[in-house]
């Protein structure tokens, strides 16, 4: 990887036995505790097949044994890679996972599957800001779900590359969003500047599916890759 690049993975989380079982032997003790955590059968499967291929692909890039690589955590939790300028962040939603790589720059990612069943409206009369809310809702219903899911990713994709989870309101920055509107950075409570130190962009994901991707700074190049499991 080269300065200014950022790498985009694509990870299928719907993967055999073997390959499972591949990824579990690359798993630390606590990841592996983690994945016992999950009540059902399918959710420990995508967790494991999400964290293999994290360690897998990071590997790659450190030079190292997958199993050897050692994790840090930010003060709300934001995983980093431990004496490496290599930054990640790792998202998955349903059978998809999607992992953007970076060096020496903050960058989140986020991906959702579509579930046809949400209230769009009124989860974003609740967290969306009263811009977003009322551009939502001036969509025709039958391009709403998609919107919102545009919408949703785009805010996501600012809050885990800051690294700050739920202390950040959704309400309190705007991204545009829309049929044909393409991704942009509005505005940040207190933070006027802000839209002009990162870049947000979407990223082209399986039907059914929205992603987006917010850079530190401009300028980045990005590649698309894709894991291939080993097995």
């Amino acid at each position: 990887m080269t300065a200014g690049e950022v790498h985009i993975w694509r990870i299928d989380l719907d993967q055999a036995d073997a390959e499972r079982r591949r990824c579990w032997a690359l798993l630390s003790p606590d990841e592996r505790e983690r994945a016992m955590r999950f009540r059902f059968a399918v959710h420990r499967r995508r967790f494991t097949v999400a964290h293999g291929a994290l360690r897998e692909i990071l590997g790659q890039y450190a030079a190292a044994d997958p199993r050897d690589l050692r994790f840090g955590a930010g003060e709300n939790g934001k995983p980093f890679l431990e004496s490496e300028p290599v930054t990640f962040n790792l998202s998955h939603s349903a059978e998809l996972a999607v992992l953007a790589v970076g060096t020496d720059v903050r960058i989140g990612v986020d991906v959702e599957h579509q579930r046809a069943d949400s209230d769009h409206l009124a989860i974003a009369d609740r967290f969306f800001s009263p811009r977003e809310a009322a551009v939502l809702r001036a969509i025709d219903p039958e391009s709403r779900p998609d919107a919102f899911l545009e919408c949703w990713t785009r805010k996501e994709a600012y809050i885990k590359a800051l690294g700050a989870g739920l202390s950040i309101a959704l309400d309190s920055f705007d991204v545009a969003f829309g049929p044909g509107v393409a991704p942009a950075f509005l505005r940040v409570d207190g933070d006027p500047d802000a839209p002009l130190r990162w870049t947000l962009h979407d990223v082209d994901i399986d039907p059914g599916y929205r992603a987006a991707l917010m850079v530190e700074g401009r300028g980045h190049g990005l590649l698309r890759r894709a894991w291939a499991p080993a097995s």
